[in-house]
């Protein structure tokens, strides 16, 4: 079977940065600085540094996904520039699935038709919630831009939407968010895939920092405006059932989708398919080196602390039982290289199930995945 490759392009700007955002991102938009990166992102793909460039290229791909930011902060001719560097060093397969994220603001019927004409064919918008106060408070766009959003990608026959949800948002209620999935599932045809996400909190005393970004916490009053940590599980198991009710069946514990149009960069990240990336902060796998690059803007521009570390076999077992527990189950051929006393004692209390001679992860305890994953191996 041949292996496939992918890419990921990082664009780090938005028109506005979100309250919950933990990711190298900027809220701004200002065109020198985006200008100034989209060049130096076409040098990076144009010389990359993935396996000092020894001969490897040209590489077909599958999938190309642009992400992180907002993507659609960029004039139709810099996504254009940057297409035009990818095929200087990438073929394009006939059905290439192009990803790109996008805010309710900038998918405009004119912005749609440019995308379509330079071959994009998957748009992944983020929705988070209906809630108008909730939106207000993570300074996103209300409810009626993302309406307009969605019936524009409708009216322009773009056909593979994803949209995004969190629970756990300040101000929502209990329930509401599988609310708000069936509103937007009933009104819009165009919506193929949805991600549903748990809201955690990403910095305690505990954590290791790695980058800037760990460090950010979300604000105090959020408190008291969330969910109860006991009313997490069961918010997550209604979005499932609301979800399989609309024929979209869950292929990892945060992604859901209709037959056909599962995501092609998520698939290839969970399985260690090989993933070009190129950008700040963009982490990288090729021919089993894992890579990244700096989220310091002076850092990248100057090609300065890229990190990178070859996986061992070890590594890559504990990657897939991990991926294996996150997307469907643990095959049988890899149980015995488990711990068996641990496995009989997690059946035994009803955290995992067999079922067709693959270890599998009851509904319930999903949000203790970490936890069973570090018993069994």
């Amino acid at each position: 079977m041949e292996n496939k490759n992918y890419c990921y392009i990082h664009i780090p700007f938005c028109n506005k940065k979100c309250s919950y955002c933990r990711f190298a991102s900027l809220g701004i938009s200002q065109k020198l600085q985006i200008a100034k990166y989209v060049h130096s992102l076409c040098e990076e793909i144009k010389n990359p540094h993935v396996l000092d460039n020894k001969g490897i290229f040209p590489v077909k791909l599958s999938s190309l996904y642009f992400w992180w930011g907002t993507p659609w902060v960029l004039e139709i001719s810099q996504i254009e520039k940057i297409l035009s560097s990818l095929h200087e060093k990438f073929i394009f397969e006939e059905n290439i699935e192009i990803s790109f994220e996008t805010t309710p603001d900038n998918v405009t019927p004119e912005n749609i038709r440019g995308w379509k004409k330079l071959g994009i064919n998957r748009v992944s918008m983020w929705i988070q919630t209906l809630n108008s106060k909730s939106l207000d408070e993570i300074k996103r766009w209300n409810k009626w831009d993302i309406f307009e959003a969605l019936q524009n990608l409708e009216d322009e026959n773009f056909n593979n939407v994803s949209v995004d949800f969190i629970i756990g948002l300040p101000h929502v209620e209990k329930w509401e968010i599988q609310c708000d999935i069936q509103t937007v599932l009933d009104k819009f045809n165009c919506i193929k895939h949805v991600s549903v996400y748990l809201l955690e909190e990403y910095y305690s005393p505990d954590k290791i920092i790695e980058t800037k970004y760990d460090n950010i916490t979300y604000p105090e009053n959020w408190d008291t405006m969330w969910l109860k940590e006991e009313d997490y599980l069961e918010e997550y198991i209604w979005v499932k059932n609301t979800l399989e009710k609309n024929t979209m069946k869950r292929y990892e514990i945060s992604n859901y989708a209709k037959p056909w149009f599962e995501c092609e960069h998520n698939k290839a990240y969970w399985s260690h398919k090989n993933i070009y990336s190129f950008g700040l902060w963009a982490y990288g796998y090729v021919d089993k080196i894992r890579y990244r690059n700096s989220e310091n803007f002076p850092e990248y521009y100057k090609r300065e602390k890229i990190i990178s570390e070859k996986n061992s076999e070890n590594d890559i077992f504990l990657e897939k039982m991990m991926f294996f527990l996150r997307t469907s189950w643990i095959p049988n051929i890899f149980l015995s290289e488990l711990d068996q006393n641990k496995i009989k004692i997690l059946l035994d209390e009803k955290y995992l199930k067999i079922e067709n001679n693959t270890l599998q992860l009851e509904n319930k305890w999903v949000l203790v995945m970490d936890y069973i994953l570090s018993e069994i191996i």
